[in-house]
């Protein structure tokens, strides 16, 4: 049976297992997974669904946007159009896939 943990339960394990990686370097999440009986499985899931979202790695482009970009604008303003410019790509594959889907019924 599946147990359902509430956000502040999840919140204190994922800073525990924060403070003992800052303490000992790494091991946190094997060690929470001892100490609260928690799955390491739902701990990497809830790390996951917590991190700061990670743009899409596009090869020389990103970079040298970055490149161009650096000392114009604050790293936070890069992340975000960064951010927009990701959701953009997704949407224009979907875009792209529903394209050829049509036109194949054609």
């Amino acid at each position: 049976m599946a147990i359902r943990y509430t956000d502040e339960k999840k919140n204190e394990v994922l800073t525990w297992i924060q403070d003992y990686d800052k303490a000992n370097g790494r091991g946190g999440q094997t060690e929470a997974s001892k100490k609260f009986g928690i799955s390491a499985l739902t701990l990497a899931n809830w790390r996951k669904k917590t991190a700061p979202a990670k743009p899409a790695k596009r090869g020389n482009k990103t970079k040298s946007v970055t490149k161009q970009s650096k000392g114009r604008a604050g790293s936070s303003e890069l992340s975000v159009v960064l951010g927009r410019m990701t959701a953009v790509r997704k949407e224009i594959e979907s875009l792209e896939a529903e394209y050829q889907a049509l036109k194949k019924r054609l």
